[in-house]
């Protein structure tokens, strides 16, 4: 983990995000409201999980955001899994699509621009060690 003053916190809001995304795979009273379009789930899919890729490389270094894409995409697989077992759930493959789609997006902004974002916007508030 990057050398940051408030880890716990960071980390703490990470696995906050890790439960939603697993509360909103495997209950079956979430109903994902779309606006409409004809991929609406599979953008909240990409878009979640590109939101857990940045969120994870600000805390780690850029050397370990290729384990963070390995373990999210793990995630995506497992839960997709799950669902399988569900008699309310169901497997889509457009679903690990989309959400393998989202931890590339997320592993190439950290890579060329979010990477560290925790420790930058510590030393901008003044709380950076």
């Amino acid at each position: 983990m990057l050398p940051l003053r408030y880890p716990w916190l960071w980390l703490s809001c990470g696995l906050v995000l890790v439960v939603c995304v697993v509360a909103a795979s495997v209950f079956p009273s979430v109903v994902i409201v779309t606006i409409d379009l004809a991929w609406g789930d599979k953008i909240v899919h990409a878009a979640s999980y590109c939101l857990l890729m940045i969120w994870f490389s600000g805390l780690y270094a850029p050397r370990y955001h290729g384990i963070v894409a390995v373990i999210l995409l793990a995630l995506g697989l497992v839960l997709e899994l799950i669902q399988f077992r569900l008699p309310y759930r169901f497997f889509e493959t457009g679903d690990l699509v989309a959400n393998a789609t989202g931890v590339l997006i997320g592993f190439g902004l950290s890579f060329w621009l979010l990477a560290g974002w925790c420790q930058r916007i510590e030393s901008r508030l003044g709380y950076h060690n």
